[in-house]
């Protein structure tokens, strides 16, 4: 029960913009109670709200230790890997949690722009095509997707691509266009 005392210690502490007593307090209820994971992944989040990314990695590699099957905690903890420029143990991350939750489509699409950045563009590619399966209408993985193929020379998608975010978002589709050089015959900019 002290554990949860301090838990919400820590959250009445949040809400007064107290984040250093909320941080004590999240130390405290995992004190209370070792195996009390939302503590630890709360820490986390308000260390990655503050973009203290070693203390954030910290809470939520807590947090995976108490229940190492929660994707979402796994893409976390692969989100703070990217902040800290270190995209192999993003990458691995990311892989953990659509292994334990295919669907988890921001980890496929953080898993693409760990790969873009480490220059392996055949898997970018088909880490974006994933996320932008998962989610049809998410027009970042779809700029991210077109992106990668055009630095591939790969036009013919381009211009697929542009089609499709075009259907619903014009704002992207300018941005495309213009980044891209590439007006597929056939859409109209807004």
């Amino acid at each position: 029960m002290l554990h949860w005392i301090h838990f919400y210690r820590a959250r009445f502490n949040l809400m007064l913009g107290r984040q250093d007593n909320a941080a004590d307090a999240y130390r405290a209820a995992l004190a209370a109670n070792p195996q009390f994971a939302l503590a630890a992944a709360s820490a986390g989040f308000l260390e990655a709200s503050r973009e203290q990314w070693n203390a954030a990695a910290r809470g939520f590699q807590e947090a995976l230790k108490i229940t190492p099957e929660d994707a979402d905690l796994w893409f976390n903890l692969g989100f703070v890997r990217q902040e800290q420029q270190d995209d192999a143990a993003a990458i691995e991350c990311f892989e953990r949690a659509v292994q334990l939750k295919r669907s988890l489509d921001r980890a496929w699409f953080g898993m693409g722009l760990a790969h873009r950045r480490r220059g392996e563009t055949d898997k970018a590619v088909q880490a974006f095509k994933t996320a932008a399966e998962l989610q049809p209408m998410n027009p970042h993985a779809f700029y991210e997707l077109a992106m990668v193929q055009h630095a591939l020379g790969n036009q013919p998608e381009v211009h697929k691509i542009i089609r499709h975010v075009a259907e619903f978002d014009p704002k992207m589709t300018r941005q495309l266009v213009r980044e891209t050089g590439q007006h597929p015959e056939g859409v109209t900019l807004r």
